[in-house]
């Protein structure tokens, strides 16, 4: 019984292993080349900050406003190719 639970352990990491390479270089490839893309990172990378911040704080309460805010500012943005 031990080895069928090592055997599913090892299973599960390659499977989490190669999801995680497989979503990491599909950003990678990705264009870069529309007119929002480079706001939507620094919006993202804000929110992103924004929302540690508040849960290491313990303001946990305040995620759900951050998000609102960020999903407005996501879509006031322009993605039309340049």
């Amino acid at each position: 019984m031990k080895t069928l639970y090592s055997v599913l352990s090892i299973v599960s990491a390659l499977t989490i292993i190669g999801m995680v390479t497989s979503i990491s270089s599909h950003q990678i490839y990705a264009p870069h080349d529309c007119a929002g893309c480079a706001e939507f990172q620094k919006l993202t990378d804000e929110y992103e900050k924004n929302v540690i911040n508040a849960a290491t704080l313990g303001s946990p309460e305040e995620i759900p406003s951050l998000l609102d805010q960020y999903v407005t500012d996501i879509r006031a943005l322009d993605f039309s190719t340049p």
